[in-house]
């Protein structure tokens, strides 16, 4: 123990000579391990632990209807739910909920929160413990007649209640509705929808809800978890739940046409919430951030091998004073120890803020989204990880080829002593070209992530962005029932109509691209399902000039009219993948269509494709129906504007708000904000990627401009007796700058290899670029080339300013 401390000792003196070294190999060190400890902790919060506060997820699972799909459907109804909760033998509990926008509207001021209708076991399946009171009881799933009873969670309680204990029996209201509160979530629990906040959660009887959906077969709108016997795999439990789904499509066949396979998602991959949508990206960019540290290693490691050949001398007469070899490596391989502790200690800091730093790449969005890294025992073992295998190639791995000194040689040579021999020369060389083919690769990678957010920041999702505004209201915050709130929003609509500015004004329910879904299962007159072949589709309720206010044309019928209200025949317009879906080849208006809740639709027009979700997805059969035939819904409005939409919001607000004060505006935004969050994945990539290529490109830089310096250093006498010869400076500068751009031809040839290797792995996630775009290729090439032309350009330089009377004088 006494040996090591004093080699500890020894290595700390080593370094304290050279504080440039020790605080630029710190430095590098400590940012490269950041950054992916960072990805590590955001892996650690979004995917090892999905549901923060619920005992084991690694047991839990979320069931979908139909194969994987990135933008699933709420698999089951209430009856099918309730039989396959009963009749399985693979689960030891499974949940329903399905979640909604309330406000709480007792008190000074009305407040819209996130709300989770839940079955009576879903914190008993979660296993979560009430903070105060209690949970739901199996007899309280639906009681229809009863005073609802809601769960607040813990933020909620502090935030509007105050903490308040005596909460537990208050009554409160819940969109002008009384209900009873009878216990407090735990803190840091926010529900069983990854990403996704929500502060009530109330039983199966919601607010509001029509008998129907929790009776009929047809009505799917339930998400569905489930926690895994022991011993039990998720293969098994899905054939089980297949057995039980074939005996009640055997005993309810119209109820169940279409697809009625079952797939089972871990939950890190679960598809109802925002961390499902995090699983391809955060794995790359955690192979970004482990590229960015193998290249800095080589270039602390490249280092590192410079100071232990420079030290050659020192230890040769330790090795002729009785040293051993392995004492030496000790020694030498406790200064990277020192160094990698160091930076595994800044990195530790750093990532205690970096890990917060995921929700910045979180655009404004309607839905509570709660994407965060966390530092545990999870990260922090990782960091040692990292820091341990840096520690090992920058400082094993040189300690152990530079400690191979030839002792008698090297003093009596002092040349030897300071060149370090030609293996040592080839190791530098191997780094550098290491150094360049991983800059290359991760520069190319960069690129097409950059050319891919360029391309969906100019892609056109077949609706207006630039000259849209919406704002949502709600009207039941207010007080408002639904007869009086029909009357308003036809007031807010004239209103908003009529404003300076503004060229047409709608509403709807849903705004595409803003990471909502409504679905609903459709049941074409005359229409054969096929095999696997899925009846859900996407809807909106839409009122009149909804398709002129997006630009989204008609190819062929007519739009909604006023006169498509709740007392005349249901009617629908469906878009071009709709009608090519059910009627291929035929003349689709005039068509009839039965929606979930058995009303018979007439189709009566036809508008052009566009997107629902994201730019990348594949068109889904969407149908919109009259605003004025549904029953509650949401209040969004949307204006047209004749410039820019952002200026026109304080119009927009003050318009609603001059029908009555007390309404209640949120989210007011233009369409170009909201379809934001359908490009948050390639903003994270084309800013890591970036933000590291940048890195990788300035180590690449540093890297060969050290060794080509260096090993220039090593032939100045060499040099200056040259152009005592005759050599030209020109003939100078040839040699010096042909002995870097051969290490960088090398580097290039590799990297351009190891490029496209990597690039077939990101071609899913690139959107109008080909994984192997020549002109991105072609540029990283360029600007590498040229980089490595001025790293080696600076030394050369030097060198033809060697004095060779000075040279003839040392030889």
């Amino acid at each position: 123990m006494t040996g090591l401390l004093q080699d500890v000792r020894f290595a700390l003196r080593q370094l304290r000579k050279n504080p440039g070294f020790m605080v630029t190999a710190t430095v590098m060190l400590a940012v490269a391990i950041c950054a992916n400890s960072t990805v590590l902790s955001w892996i650690d919060g979004t995917m090892l632990h999905p549901i923060p506060g619920a005992r084991n997820t690694g047991d839990l699972v979320s069931l979908m209807r139909g194969e994987p799909n990135p933008s699933p459907v709420p698999p089951l109804s209430y009856p099918d739910y309730r039989d396959m909760r009963e009749q399985n033998h693979s689960f030891s509990g499974i949940l329903a909920y399905n979640h909604d926008w309330l406000s709480i509207t007792g008190g000074a001021q009305p407040e819209r929160v996130y709300v989770a209708n839940v079955s009576s076991n879903f914190f008993d399946v979660l296993g979560v413990k009430p903070w105060l009171g209690r949970f739901f009881r199996p007899e309280e799933e639906t009681r229809p007649d009863a005073v609802p009873l809601v769960i607040l969670s813990y933020s909620l309680w502090q935030n509007r209640y105050a903490g308040d204990p005596g909460i537990v029996g208050r009554s409160i209201e819940i969109a002008k509705h009384p209900v009873t509160v009878i216990g407090v979530a735990p803190e840091g629990f926010i529900g069983a929808m990854p990403g996704i906040r929500q502060d009530l959660w109330l039983t199966l009887n919601p607010i509001g809800t029509n008998a129907y959906r929790m009776t009929h077969r047809r009505a799917n709108f339930l998400n569905i978890l489930g926690r895994l016997k022991p011993g039990v795999t998720r293969e098994a439990a899905n054939q089980d739940l297949e057995t039980i789904m074939r005996r009640i499509v055997a005993a309810y066949p119209d109820d169940h046409l279409g697809v009625n396979t079952i797939t089972l998602d871990p939950m890190w991959r679960s598809p109802f919430g925002a961390n499902g949508y995090m699983a391809a990206t955060l794995p790359i960019l955690l192979a970004i951030a482990g590229v960015v540290l193998v290249l800095t290693c080589a270039n602390v490691a490249t280092l590192t091998l410079v100071r232990f050949v420079a030290r050659r001398r020192e230890i040769a007469i330790r090795q002729s004073l009785g040293a051993q070899r392995f004492q030496l490596v000790r020694q030498m391989v406790l200064e990277g120890m020192v160094l990698a502790a160091a930076a595994g200690a800044a990195a530790l800091l750093l990532t205690s803020w970096t890990a917060k730093t995921f929700a910045l790449f979180i655009p404004p969005t309607s839905n509570p989204i709660v994407l965060n890294g966390i530092l545990d025992q999870n990260v922090i073992i990782g960091i040692v990880a990292l820091a341990i295998a840096a520690s090992m190639l920058c400082g094993a791995f040189p300690a152990w080829r530079s400690s191979k000194v030839p002792a008698a040689e090297v003093l009596k040579d002092e040349a030897a002593s300071i060149s370090g021999g030609s293996r040592n020369r080839h190791l530098l060389s191997g780094l550098v070209v290491v150094q360049i083919a991983l800059s290359l690769a991760l520069l190319v990678c960069s690129g097409l992530f950059l050319q891919t957010l360029r391309n969906l920041a100019g892609a056109y999702p077949g609706f207006e962005q630039e000259h849209v505004l919406t704002a949502s209201v709600g009207l039941n915050m207010a007080g408002y029932s639904n007869e009086d709130a029909k009357v308003i929003r036809h007031k807010i609509l004239d209103r908003l109509a009529a404003l300076p500015g503004v060229s047409v004004a709608s509403l709807t329910d849903w705004l595409p691209m803003s990471f909502t879904r409504k679905t609903a299962d459709a049941y074409p007159q005359g229409y054969a399902p096929k095999p696997h072949d899925s009846l859900e589709v996407r809807r909106a309720d839409i009122t009149p000039r909804y398709f002129e206010t997006l630009g989204i044309p008609f190819v062929e019928g007519r739009d909604f009219t006023l006169a498509d209200d709740e007392k005349a025949p249901k009617v629908l317009i469906i878009d071009e993948t709709t009608a090519k879906h059910y009627w291929p080849g035929q003349d689709p208006v005039g068509k009839k269509l039965t929606l979930w809740n058995h009303t018979l639709f007439t189709v009566v027009g036809v508008v052009r494709n566009s997107k629902h979700q994201f730019l990348k997805e594949d068109l889904e059969p969407m149908v919109y129906m009259s605003y004025f035939q549904s029953a509650d819904n949401e209040t969004i409005f949307q204006v047209k504007t004749k410039g820019n939409p952002a200026e026109m919001a304080p119009a927009v607000e003050e318009a609603i708000r001059g029908v009555d004060r007390g309404i209640p505006v949120f989210d007011v935004r233009t369409m170009r904000e909201t379809t934001q969050m359908a490009r948050i994945f390639a903003v994270m990539q084309s800013t890591f990627a970036g933000m590291f290529a940048v890195v990788a490109l300035i180590l690449a830089a540093t890297g060969i401009y050290g060794v080509v310096a260096y090993r220039t250093q090593l032939r100045t006498h060499e040099i200056g007796v040259r152009i005592a010869l005759g050599a030209s400076r020109a003939d100078v500068l040839k040699l010096v700058l042909l002995q870097g751009l051969w290490l960088t031809v090398i580097g290039l040839t590799l990297g351009l290899a190891l490029a496209f290797a990597l690039t077939r792995l990101i071609g899913d996630l690139l959107y109008g670029v080909s994984a192997y775009d020549p002109s991105t290729v072609l540029g990283v090439v360029v600007v590498l080339g040229a980089m490595s032309l001025i790293a080696c350009y600076l030394p050369a330089q030097r060198a033809m300013r060697a004095d060779p009377v000075a040279a003839i004088r040392e030889q």
